[in-house]
């Protein structure tokens, strides 16, 4: 639906849209406008969570986890992909290490550059997705049960499956190409092709997509507009409006108006945490009690977050930079739930966590020697 569509006629109309609703209202167009003050901090242990409980992850020399990319519940396991060594790790719910699905490498049960991974939660099958244009299928005990090559791209990024037929892929390409794809998860065969903008804005956001209510959602770093994924295309479904910390009009067009790509993509980056692009959007979750979104003030691996819990029933946000409201940081959600959500906790910060762990589950933390693996820190929801 995007092609050959201006975003920014567009773009003033939503903000319009976004300025007369106090409130989380369907609008005219069918989508909802979340608007949020980022200013109104508050303490989340009092609002948003109920309890937290640190999971171990066993060290060995087969499990060395070096950058969790993503966390996969499933049952009494837990399965983490690892995004700098390529590798997909299965524990047990309390932390203890099971095996490694597949291997690296070009056998029939192998894989190369494992990029991004979904199970199918209906048979247990893994989908791996290679950056270089490969799916392959896995059973979990790790044998291979399909091959299959995408469509011609310089790259793929990340993936979700939509229903029980399709996939949803992305690639931060340029505006002639469709960034989005549709696929037939069992051809190969392109169902949609969608999501034309301009590859410098894309490039901060490489994990666009979330699921909800067996949907699949999409959005990038600089565009506010949150879509449904469906096999006609992209589809709006509600807009984050962050008031004065919104990016000022035309400022995107202005970088738009930069002559070469290099130019743009530097000065778009020097320009994050300023007043001309006060943050962008580095992930986008949802449940049945809110949707969620991480804002990144600065660049860096891993910056500073602003988090947004916005109530759906009652609609309103909770803004929040620290778990304790002083110095006890939540790194980006690896998994968001029904119930809790995930997110890993490093060990030079493990000390910051004192104050929102019971005695019992500081003392996990106070076991980990430097070399081990980092621990996944389990939120659970206050309903």
């Amino acid at each position: 639906i995007m092609k050959n569509i201006s975003f920014f006629p567009l773009l003033a109309l939503l903000l319009c849209i976004a300025g007369c609703s106090q409130t989380a209202k369907q609008n005219s167009e069918g989508f909802k406008v979340y608007q949020v003050d980022l200013d109104e901090k508050v303490n989340p242990f009092k609002k948003v969570f109920a309890k937290a409980e640190i999971i171990p992850l066993e060290t060995t020399d087969s499990s060395l986890i070096v950058w969790m990319n993503r966390v996969i519940p499933k049952g009494e396991k837990i399965f983490i992909h690892d995004g700098w060594t390529h590798k997909l790790f299965v524990y047990t719910k309390e932390g203890k290490f099971q095996h490694q699905v597949s291997r690296y490498g070009k056998g029939a049960n192998e894989y190369i550059s494992l990029y991004d991974c979904v199970m199918d939660e209906e048979n247990d099958d893994i989908y791996m997705l290679s950056i270089f244009g490969r799916i392959k299928k896995f059973s979990k005990d790790g044998i291979c049960k399909q091959n299959m090559e995408l469509p011609p791209r310089p790259h793929y990024y990340s993936m979700e499956l939509l229903g029980d037929k399709y996939a949803a892929l992305w690639s931060c390409l340029e505006p002639e190409e469709g960034g989005v794809l549709v696929i037939d998860r069992f051809t190969g065969d392109t169902i949609v092709s969608d999501w034309h903008d301009d590859r410098m804005f894309d490039n901060q956001c490489h994990k666009p997509f979330h699921c909800y209510d067996d949907k699949v959602f999409f959005g990038t770093a600089l565009r506010r507009q949150i879509y449904e994924v469906t096999t006609s295309g992209l589809v709006p479904a509600y807009l984050w409006d962050f008031g004065k910390d919104n990016i000022r009009d035309g400022q995107l067009e202005y970088y738009l108006n930069i002559e070469t790509s290099g130019e743009r993509n530097n000065k778009v980056i020097d320009d994050i945490g300023t007043e001309f692009l006060p943050s962008y959007m580095h992930s986008n979750f949802q449940n049945s009690q809110y949707a969620y979104v991480s804002l990144r003030l600065e660049r860096g691996m891993r910056p500073a977050l602003t988090h947004v819990f916005y109530d759906k029933s009652s609609g309103k946000p909770f803004v929040f930079d620290m778990l304790d409201g002083e110095n006890c940081k939540m790194n980006n959600p690896l998994y968001f739930g029904e119930d809790y959500l995930l997110t890993d906790v490093l060990y030079e910060n493990r000390e910051t966590y004192k104050s929102i762990l019971p005695e019992s589950e500081y003392k996990k933390l106070e076991a980990i020697l430097e070399d081990d693996n980092p621990c996944l820190l389990k939120l659970y929801f206050k309903k």
